[in-house]
């Protein structure tokens, strides 16, 4: 929950505390990239931000709602030192409802490189299968968008990391 709440998090700006949460997603931010994102290129990415909906969810975009998504998505990843997961973790933390964690272990799970967005949209436009995400909702877990439990849920389940073994092995979460 901490990606979600830590510090502010205002829609269309990037600020230090967005860096910090991604941070917590073991992201380390190159001293050249901070300085970029929140100096000298932060308007850029305000106009590009201001660009993408905050009250959409993935399941009801559009492929033209999604095409904000990708201006920023490319910005993203033509700074050096920003690969995909970073940039997916940004989308993530500033519009939580629309762009899921896009890692290695999602990406995995989802089946189709390069498609997972799709594959996520195609599993969440299924009511049932919205409903068995959200049955996933633990209760200090409130404000999380469905896509964040969604995210854990399959990181847990399908995570090589000790601190997903160490989920399953307390029994806290069910395969996805």
């Amino acid at each position: 929950m901490t990606f979600t709440t830590l510090g502010v998090n205002p829609p269309d700006l990037l600020t230090a505390d967005d860096l910090l949460a991604v941070a917590l997603l073991d992201i380390a931010w190159r001293p050249e990239v901070v300085r970029l994102l929140l100096g000298r290129e932060g308007a850029q990415f305000s106009r590009m931000l201001a660009g993408i909906s905050t009250d959409l969810d993935l399941w009801r975009a559009t492929d033209a709602d999604l095409a904000g998504v990708d201006v920023l998505w490319d910005a993203l990843l033509d700074i050096p030192g920003v690969g995909t997961a970073t940039a997916a973790k940004v989308l993530a933390r500033k519009r939580p409802r629309l762009c899921p964690v896009t890692d290695k272990v999602v990406i995995r799970a989802a089946g189709l490189p390069g498609l997972t967005y799709e594959v996520l949209r195609y599993l969440l436009s299924d009511p049932q299968a919205r409903a068995d995400v959200e049955a996933l909702r633990p209760p200090d877990a409130a404000e999380a968008s469905l896509l964040r439990i969604l995210d854990v849920a399959i990181w847990v389940s399908h995570g090589d990391s000790r601190e997903a073994k160490r989920a399953r092995m307390a029994g806290r979460y069910r395969a996805a």
